[in-house]
């Protein structure tokens, strides 16, 4: 394909930006509904358990979501890379994309359900040092299998475009989320909780599915015939290595928890450390919506050969999202006690714990921005061995030393130093494909 000239280029960049606003209005209310609904849900339940029983459930949703995270791998990215490259030129293959991703995602599901529920009683005990977690750890379990669902349907749906029908699938699971959950925990306590999350779980893998069913209907993907083997190498060629580096992360996450669950007042700590990582996801979640928006553009982009519109795209997206980040973690430091007040009077010691995670936003903000660049060139196994493997394992490491001298204020540094030095790591490896993070001149 030519290069565009001027005029085409600014085009493109143009429709971008149309489609930027459009896609991150609806996007964002997809959002409010599934992360607020999490927040709000988490300030209820916080009032209603008290401290150390919403420590209790912050343990296993923690613990659920990062089984789920193990096990759809790298479904749901996946789902957007090749959804938005294949959309316009093979149909059949994102058929039988989907379907490999769902084969995937089921299967591994049920194995993590599965070893959640035979390991329960160790992870309760000889893990987290808390044996009265392990009936809870068991009930949870068939959450996973749910969650694991969404993820690449969520994906596969950033692929096509479709923020609208997003929209309106989030707002549906965020209130299931938020009904459910208060429901249980009110008339049932931390069991009810319990069960109200997988209640939730349920319907918003429902929701999921028939919203993908109906986008894959409007964009003519057909039902999926036989899997080759050419179609399991290049699903492998990308999955395999964003899967494990997933395998990486999600449980170093996971055991920074455990070695805050060991400690004396285990369970409260993990109740503030738990807030504040969600405010933390709150303050990031706009970034992480923007860049939903403009990997699928760079997908599509990409399929298309259109460097200069790529290039414009990813400096357009970065420039938003470092800019807007900043001003919305200013914010969220100068109301940090205000904003741990709504969750109860005890949360609102977790303030020093609270700003250095708000400051780590920026350095991970523009690491998923430049991220972006490693993604859409499909360098995996780069990212896998240089980017993540040594930010996350620095991480858990960092946070083993630090947490006895110096508390949840420890665990919340090691995140900011490990994640700091994890975005110099994108940005060096980003640009060997000089190409493409060089802003485009106007010839281009």
């Amino acid at each position: 394909m030519l290069p565009l000239n001027a005029a085409a280029l600014r085009s493109v960049v143009r429709l971008f930006r149309e489609r930027l606003l459009s896609g991150f209005a609806l996007n964002f209310l997809s959002a409010v509904a599934l992360q607020g609904s999490v927040l709000l849900t988490a300030i209820v339940l916080a009032r209603l358990l008290g401290l150390e029983d919403f420590g209790i459930y912050a343990v296993l949703v923690s613990t659920v979501m990062i089984s789920a995270g193990i096990a759809q791998g790298a479904t749901g990215l996946v789902g957007t890379k090749f959804v938005g490259e294949l959309m316009h030129t093979d149909p059949g293959q994102i058929a039988r994309i989907l379907r490999m991703c769902a084969l995937m995602a089921g299967s591994m599901g049920l194995l993590m359900a599965l070893l959640l529920f035979v390991l329960a009683p160790t992870i309760a005990a000889d893990v987290l040092a808390k044996p009265q977690v392990e009936p809870f750890l068991r009930w949870v379990s068939a959450a996973i299998v749910l969650q694991v669902l969404v993820t690449y349907q969520y994906g596969a749906l950033q692929g096509f475009g479709a923020f609208r029908q997003m929209s309106v699938a989030g707002i549906v699971a965020g209130l299931a989320h938020l009904g459910c959950s208060v429901a249980g925990a009110w008339f049932g306590g931390l069991t009810g909780a319990a069960i109200g999350f997988v209640a939730a779980s349920a319907v918003r893998a429902l929701v999921f599915t028939v919203t993908l069913r109906g986008v894959c209907r409007q964009h003519a993907v057909p039902a999926a015939t036989a899997i080759s083997w050419d179609d399991w190498r290049r699903f492998s060629h990308f999955a395999l290595p964003a899967s494990l580096a997933s395998y990486v992360t999600l449980p170093c996450l996971w055991g920074v928890t455990a070695l805050v669950a060991r400690q004396p007042d285990g369970l409260a700590w993990v109740a503030l450390f738990s807030v504040a990582h969600q405010v933390r996801l709150a303050a990031i979640q706009m970034p992480a919506l923007l860049n939903a928006v403009s990997f699928s553009a760079l997908s599509r982009l990409k399929g298309q050969g259109e460097r200069g519109g790529f290039r414009q795209v990813f400096w357009t997206n970065m420039i938003v999202s470092v800019c807007f980040t900043s001003a919305l973690v200013a914010v969220l430091a100068l109301f940090s006690k205000e904003i741990l007040g709504l969750y109860g009077a005890q949360f609102v010691q977790g303030s020093p714990v609270l700003l250095v995670m708000l400051l780590a936003v920026i350095p991970e903000t523009l690491g998923l921005a430049a991220y972006q660049l490693v993604q859409s060139s499909g360098r995996m196994w780069q990212s896998l061995f240089l980017i993540v493997g040594p930010r996350d394992l620095l991480y858990l490491l960092l946070s083993s030393i630090w947490i006895s001298s110096y508390g949840l204020t420890g665990a919340a540094s090691a995140y900011l130093v490990a994640y700091t030095l994890g975005c110099v790591a994108t940005i060096l490896v980003a640009r060997f494909d000089g190409a493409l993070i060089r802003p485009a001149s106007a010839s281009e």
